[in-house]
Order: C-alpha cells, then structure tokens, then sequence
C-alpha cells in the first residue's frame, strides 16, 4: 500500500474516531459536520472528500460498532461445549465479553444504545438479526446435547436472548455502578435461562 493511500486510510479512521466522540457527548441530533471536523482539526472541504453528510459517518460508525461486536465475540465456537457446565460457562463468557466492551469502547457502545436507532432504524434491526444468526448454534448446540429443552424454538429464543444482554449493556451504560449492573444482569439472565423462573 503507498504512503498516500494509508494516510487517506488513517485520515478516514481519525474522521470516524472523531464522529465517536462528538456524537457521545452530543448526541447524534445535535451535532454537526463542524464539530466533527473540528474535532479531528481538518476543515469542511476535508471532511466532504471521505464523507457525503453527517448521516454518512454516523452509518459508518453504527458499522464500527457492530465489528467490534463480532470481534468480541467471533472466538467462540458454538459447538466447543460438550457439558452442562461448559456450556454454562460459555454463555457466562458471552455475556461478559458484550459488558467489557462498555469499558473498551463505551462511546461506542453509548452511540449503539442511543443514537443507531435515529441514524438508520433498518441498519440496527440487521444488526440485531445479525447477532440472534450469531446466538442461534449455540442455542441449537444445546438442543442436540440436551442442555436446553428439545421443544424450544432456537430462533425466537436466539432474538429473545439478545434483547436482554442488549438491555443489559444499555443499562450498564447508564449507571453509576455499571460492575453491579454487569454482576446482576449475568447472573440473572443465565439464572432465566437455565433455570427459568417457575418455583421448584
């Protein structure tokens, strides 16, 4: 790759990095194309050679974010629990790898809580498909070896999952104790979904 190509590369990043921040502590609505770029300290004619718009950064944001998402994520191998135990373990080890990414990338994940909605309402529901696509073989790993009902329908079960670590993180977000939260919501969801919540 030339010197001139990697520093467009770089310049582009430092853009979107920059849309990170400004959009954490103003909120997507309220900022501008001119807090973007001052930001990064480039002029407006700079910020229109990578981007056509504010929508435009802001969508290659929300794409950032689910990358970082599946990078979390990507290491783990649906088929790899062969007990009821590892299996647990494994979903506890999903659960807390969503909630460290609040504190790797917490202007990230606040853009993702607060602002993918208003940016793109189709783009967030893909990536919300996405991520049930990503849940479902590990629901369907315990069908086949008998850690989770035989009756339960693994794509709804999938979406349903990833609703509430999504609640969870978004919780997390705004507490002033997001450890706590964090504690509470791992124990609480895999509790549900290992033990439900009828009386015994």
């Amino acid at each position: 790759m030339s010197a001139a190509r990697s520093q467009e590369r770089r310049r582009h990043g430092d853009i979107i990095e920059a849309a990170v921040r400004v959009f954490a502590r103003k909120g997507y609505r309220d900022a501008g194309v001119a807090d973007i770029a001052a930001e990064v300290g480039i002029g407006h004619g700079t910020f229109y050679r990578y981007f056509q718009s504010k929508h435009d950064v802001a969508a290659q944001v929300a794409d950032r974010v689910v990358e970082r998402i599946a990078d979390a994520l990507r290491d783990e191998d649906p088929e790899a629990s062969d007990t009821l135990d590892e299996y647990r373990a494994q979903v506890e080890r999903i659960c807390g790898r969503m909630f460290d990414l609040i504190d790797d990338q917490p202007d990230l994940m606040r853009f993702f809580h607060r602002e993918s909605l208003v940016v793109d309402a189709d783009r967030l529901a893909a990536a919300m498909d996405g991520f049930a696509a990503f849940a479902a073989p590990f629901i369907a790993n315990g069908v086949r070896k008998g850690f989770v009902r035989q009756d339960v329908d693994v794509e709804i079960t999938a979406q349903a999952l990833v609703g509430i670590i999504s609640e969870g993180t978004r919780r997390a977000l705004g507490s002033p104790q997001p450890a706590e939260v964090r504690r509470r919501w791992i124990a609480a969801g895999t509790a549900l979904m290992f033990e439900g919540i009828a009386p015994r």
